[in-house]
């Protein structure tokens, strides 16, 4: 087995050898063991399923809960010569069926689908009749409320133990995740006799910095100027992406902004240019980095704080996958910090606000009451908000809580082609061409160009149907929306917006029960990550990579020396002359009782560099104990 295991890992990825705890991993699914993986951001999970899924008979099912990353991981394997589909809102309804009858019949090694994908009745149904040799669970900590990307559809992952043959082994892989969360995913996942692999989190090439800044240009400029290399500079917003690619254009340094408001087309063409390194940065929002696979990347700039550490490492972690030394660097000042607090209370709506987005969804889609309606919907933010008035932040915080209460699920943005349904028979459509001679050819050259158009929704190419015609995409895309208001056909222009999916019957908005201890449990999770954050910005007493390993439960890291705390204190010198009555000071406040950070900085008479430098110097010295909380106590 272990040399089928290494031909597979030279054959399909060009590699001799495994990274750390990968070989286990696979060794672990083999023999059919439920299996949870930890592995830091570019530890390559994604191996760890596909070598043991190449191994075993039949085909692998990995739920995953991005479109993109999906698509980028079935790209990848199809450039190996491996089978592999997505199951994605981009797919027709034909397609996903043909898809899943390749999957029951062997024609296919990999089926990546979403959580939300596996609760329809098709895909049931014809998962019964697959050979599945095992499922993967991609980014597991979304299973959980304590994760930082808490998705309820997979809750309903557990549902596929009663649909496969035991024992299936299920593999969960996640980069982030506390001992809270580990628990979770056990939990809900129901991992029997897990074996649980997890590498340190520790990134020993990444070098960590949070720098007090008043004026971040200046700095990003300089840094960007002396580390050169590729980078990424993470902000908070849209807007923000197009100005700060804009400032940083103009002090010479090539910049491209990226967010999920640009077209596919854009945005592509944005990362190509980047991975290509024709532009030397992007300017980008969340949106940007899953799956991205680019090694050489040297520096990771937030321009903006992140709203949780699991975000921020993840974040950070796009940088020195390559193993050579690379930056995180957390640009900061009281603003940020405040800003941050006003954006974690704008993603906690209250109730009338999520009725009031409930009530405008049903009356922009006219659902009637008690009426399922399980088509995928479009859905443009924008558009909706203006119509019915509604912060556009606001709204998609609502739809986020409508979302964890099961009412609703949306999708995330990606490009839907144009499709076509023939809703006439083939005699309704000739007495039809009959009477509207100037719509026939473009109905000839529709029926000639496309199979299953009578059958169901067909993908279309407006501008290949329009070289055919030898005419011009305007006029292809105004007659085929002639013919959907004369009922000729459905036609669903392409778009790059996201979907929206009911998930149960219509109901009433006042018959609209929102569950109180779910709202204060987000509200509880939200402050705590923010508090965590703000907490990691504060303490330059303890060693960055010390305090982010920390809060995943990870106590095994050594100081790493290079970060901006521990360069710091390198520099600190023993408590002599003057700072010796500070260090006096210090010890008198922390023996009255335990003191945070913060307290301690505005302690009366004493310089706040003096603080920072007297309490490293007491930590070297094991006369003081900093908490995760950034509480300072004497050691006893």
């Amino acid at each position: 087995m272990e040399n089928q295991i290494f031909g597979i890992l030279k054959k399909y990825w060009g590699h001799k050898s495994f990274r750390p705890l990968q070989e286990d991993i696979i060794e672990s699914i083999l023999e059919g063991n439920d299996t949870l993986a930890l592995l830091p951001t570019g530890g390559g999970k994604s191996i760890c399923f596909q070598v043991p899924a190449m191994v075993m008979e039949g085909v692998c099912l990995v739920i995953s809960p991005l479109i993109a990353l999906m698509n980028d991981q079935v790209q990848n394997l199809r450039k190996r010569g491996i089978t592999a589909f997505a199951i994605t809102n981009a797919k027709s309804k034909r397609e996903i069926d043909v898809a899943l009858d390749n999957a029951v019949h062997g024609a296919l090694k990999f089926v990546y689908v979403s959580p939300e994908r596996i609760k329809s009745q098709l895909f049931k149904e014809r998962l019964k009749r697959m050979k599945v040799s095992m499922v993967a669970v991609d980014e597991a900590h979304c299973i959980s409320e304590w994760g930082h990307d808490f998705r309820p559809a997979y809750r309903e992952i557990i549902e596929l133990r009663s649909l496969l043959p035991k024992p299936t082994p299920f593999v969960a892989l996640t980069a982030t995740a506390t001992e809270d969360v580990i628990d979770d995913i056990i939990n809900k996942l129901d991992l029997n006799s897990t074996r649980i692999y997890k590498k340190s989190f520790t990134r020993e090439n990444l070098i960590y910095v949070v720098q007090e800044e008043g004026h971040k240009l200046n700095r990003m400029v300089s840094a960007i100027k002396n580390l050169r290399g590729s980078g990424i500079i993470y902000v908070s917003t849209r807007r923000e992406t197009l100005r700060q690619a804009h400032l940083l254009r103009a002090n010479g340094i090539g910049a491209l902004p990226y967010h999920g408001g640009m077209s596919t087309k854009d945005r592509q063409e944005t990362q190509t240019m980047w991975i290509a390194n024709k532009a030397q940065v992007v300017v980008a929002t969340n949106a940007f980095g899953m799956g991205i696979d680019k090694p050489d990347v040297r520096f990771v700039i937030h321009v903006d704080l992140p709203s949780g550490l699991e975000a921020y490492f993840q974040e950070a972690g796009r940088a020195g996958r390559d193993g050579k030394k690379a930056y995180a660097i957390c640009l900061v000042n009281d603003e940020d910090r405040k800003n941050l607090e006003d954006r974690v209370r704008q993603q906690i709506p209250v109730k009338a606000e999520i009725k009031k987005v409930y009530r405008a969804l049903v009356n922009h889609y006219q659902l009637a009451t008690g009426i399922a309606s399980e088509d995928n919907k479009v859905f443009d933010l924008k558009a909706f908000a203006k119509r019915f008035n509604l912060n556009p932040t606001n709204t998609v915080h609502c739809l986020k809580a409508l979302e964890r209460e099961g009412i609703l699920s949306l999708s995330d943005a990606i490009f839907n082609p144009s499709r076509v349904h023939v809703l006439m028979n083939t005699k309704e459509l000739y007495s039809f061409e009959i009477g509207h001679p100037k719509l026939e050819p473009l109905i000839r050259v529709l029926l000639r160009s496309y199979e299953g158009l009578f059958d169901h929704p067909t993908k279309v190419d407006e501008m290949a149907i329009a070289r055919r015609l030898k005419s011009n995409y305007g006029e292809v895309k105004s007659q085929l929306e002639y013919l959907a208001e004369l009922r000729v056909i459905t036609f669903q222009a392409h778009t790059d917006l996201p979907f929206i999916t009911f998930s149960s019957n219509r109901i009433k908005v006042d018959d609209l029960k929102l569950n109180d201890e779910l709202l204060k449990a987000h509200k509880k999770r939200l402050e705590d990550k923010m508090m965590a954050v703000l907490r990691y910005t504060q303490n330059d007493v303890i060693c960055r990579s010390r305090q982010l390993v920390a809060y995943f439960d990870d106590y095994s890291a050594e100081d790493c020396g290079r970060c901006d705390v521990c360069l710091a204190r390198k520099k600190t010198k023993p408590a002599e002359g003057k700072q010796f009555e500070s260090y006096k000071l210090i010890k008198e406040e922390i023996a009255k009782e335990p003191r945070t950070l913060g307290y301690l900085n505005r302690l009366p008479g004493v310089k706040s560099a003096e603080v920072s430098s007297t309490l490293r110097w007491m930590a070297d010295n094991k006369e003081i104990i900093v908490s995760s909380s950034n509480v300072v106590s004497l050691k006893s």
